[in-house]
């Protein structure tokens, strides 16, 4: 019996020495993590910077919608793709749309969020007045390093 758990606990040992230098391995290659693991939180508030309460946040085809506050839950962003460049992994660009009964709709375009971190957007929303504004339209720049890429060229 002795020299079965002397065994089982030095397979045990050396399983756990597998696991460390894998780890370790891992870090040190600077492995990326996956986009399942991408996240926006979004704030809406209004010209004034209150909160916009019960406003329909959607990104990616599914719908959320803020609490008291005007925070949305932490959404999932899962298959996230770069509009401006396909070969570019480390992040990616989505869109949101913004709607509540009283104020105009607002989309922001090409929101940039990077693999495995949690973007945090606030969104303004403009109150519907006499303008017949039909929407708002925010457009956001890709990352520095991209454009200065892009200028280098």
């Amino acid at each position: 019996m002795k020299a079965t758990l002397k065994n089982v606990a030095a397979a045990l040992a050396l399983l756990a020495m597998v696991m460390v230098v894998l780890v370790a391995v891992d870090k040190a290659n600077g492995i990326t993590v996956a986009a399942n693991n991408t996240h926006i939180k979004i704030t809406v508030v209004d010209l004034n910077n209150n909160p916009v309460h019960n406003a329909k946040v959607t990104v990616s085809g599914k719908s959320f919608y803020t609490d008291n506050n005007g925070y949305s839950p932490s959404i999932e962003l899962q298959d996230l793709l770069n509009s401006y460049d396909a070969d570019i992994k480390e992040w990616g660009t989505v869109t949101v749309a913004v709607e509540k009964d009283g104020f105009v709709p607002s989309v922001v375009v090409n929101c940039v969020a990077y693999s495995g971190q949690t973007r945090k957007l606030t969104v303004k929303m403009y109150c519907i007045d006499e303008s017949e504004l039909p929407y708002v339209c925010y457009v956001e720049s890709p990352p520095d390093d991209y454009l200065k890429t892009l200028l280098n060229n």
